[in-house]
């Protein structure tokens, strides 16, 4: 990282803009231990979740279409545009995220999943928008705003940890010793406070993409129009993307993302809760946590032989299997009751992120060669996967009987 020569100042500037990306849905995740218990839906909470994060794909959809009519418009407005609509969604859902509405003689959390939606236009749209715009800087900046990309789970991470969440909860019998109410512990503060401390974050992000677009100081670190334009035309200085081995690369980079974006999301509740819930809090902090502490090991380390890489990503399998039989052996899995258990399921889950969150990151760095196409084109095959997982989770974890939830308190025997 520090071999090359590089502005610090521009470096703060790219991770707090690449902050801004998915800040909004992995700071929602964060929350998911008081939500699933406050929110009409549950333990089916977080499956609707993704349904509503990959609709946010209508956002990538506008964009294609854009820049179909307008193919010379710049992308910094589409950015300051969703940045600004990404913002207003988080600070609206601090308030509105408990209000709910009746569909099919259901009560649902209308306004949290529209809002929702909102935050995830961001994130989605990024992948294809974000990574292109990048090059207009110098190559060692892309590190950079990856470890910011990563730092939009590690922070609300954080701030969740000081929140207090996840506490076990106490059963508590009712006055006729009819029925019994799990009654958790209170958190330091609450989700509306939680909400606003990360639109605040989202508001920065904005305010130091546009410090990067628009200082001057900045411009010796840009590449020159002429270079930028050539690689949106993907000329013959960078790899043509229609190859079997490019094929290959975004193939693997639509199952990583099918997996992180869609698949774990949607069984992490009962993979993680039956041991407990703050488990289950650990599993998701310290997951958020090892996905930029990925990305940093790719600031400083050399990238991986393709041969390293598949053999890291064969050993995922090991974690990875070990948290869906844990998911599909909910209520009761292995181990539920034993501490060896707790530090099994909350390991899994912390190198699953951590190694999967890497190999993306290679991808990434990969699909450079092929210019504003291949980056346009790797998250093309982000957005895909990830629409795909979530699809097919969703229907797994709502209309199957794979996944059952845990009950905290069973009801009284008579």
């Amino acid at each position: 990282m520090w071999g090359a020569q590089r502005r610090i100042l521009l470096d703060m500037l790219m991770v707090c803009w690449g902050l801004g990306t998915w800040l909004g849905v992995n700071g929602l995740y964060m929350q998911l231990p008081l939500l699933v218990e406050r929110l009409p839906e549950g333990w089916r909470l977080p499956s609707s979740m993704t349904v509503a994060i990959q609709l946010a794909n209508v956002g990538l959809i506008a964009y294609v279409v854009l820049r179909r009519f307008f193919p010379r418009a710049p992308d910094a407005p589409y950015i300051y545009l969703l940045l600004t609509v990404g913002t207003a969604a988080l600070y609206l859902n601090s308030f509105l995220y408990t209000k709910t509405a009746s569909i099919g003689g259901t009560e649902r959390s209308l306004s949290f999943l529209a809002l929702t939606f909102f935050a995830a236009l961001v994130g989605c749209t990024s992948s294809v928008l974000f990574y292109p715009y990048l090059r207009h800087f110098r190559d060692v900046y892309l590190a950079t705003y990856l470890v910011g990309e990563g730092l939009s789970g590690f922070i609300p991470s954080i701030l969740a940890l000081i929140q207090g969440v996840g506490g076990e909860p106490e059963c508590v019998l009712s006055p006729d010793n009819s029925t019994v109410t799990a009654v958790h512990p209170p958190a330091r503060f609450n989700t509306t406070v939680f909400m606003i401390l990360l639109g605040t974050l989202s508001a920065l992000s904005l305010v130091s993409f546009g410090f990067m677009d628009r200082c001057s100081a900045f411009l010796s670190e840009r590449v020159k129009e002429s270079e930028a334009a050539k690689e949106e035309e993907a000329t013959t200085e960078h790899e043509s993307i229609l190859q079997t081995k490019w094929f290959s690369v975004l193939l693997l980079m639509a199952c990583l993302n099918a997996l992180m974006n869609g698949a774990l999301p949607s069984v992490q509740t009962y993979s993680c809760m039956p041991y407990g819930s703050n488990a289950y809090h650990l599993a998701v902090a310290l997951g958020a946590m090892a996905n930029p502490t990925a990305c940093l090991a790719g600031v400083w380390l050399r990238p991986m032989p393709p041969g390293t890489l598949a053999a890291m990503l064969a050993f995922v399998l090991l974690p990875l299997s070990y948290i869906f039989a844990t998911a599909a052996l909910s209520p009761t899995p292995p181990l539920h009751t034993e501490t060896i258990g707790r530090f099994l399921v909350v390991a899994s889950w912390v190198l699953v992120s951590g190694l999967v969150s890497y190999a993306r990151m290679w991808v990434y760095g990969w699909a450079r060669r092929g210019g504003a196409r291949g980056m346009r084109a790797c998250g093309a095959a982000t957005q895909v996967g990830s629409a795909v997982g979530s699809l097919v989770f969703f229907f797994i974890v709502n209309f199957t009987q794979v996944f059952r939830q845990h009950d905290y308190c069973p009801a009284p025997a008579h």
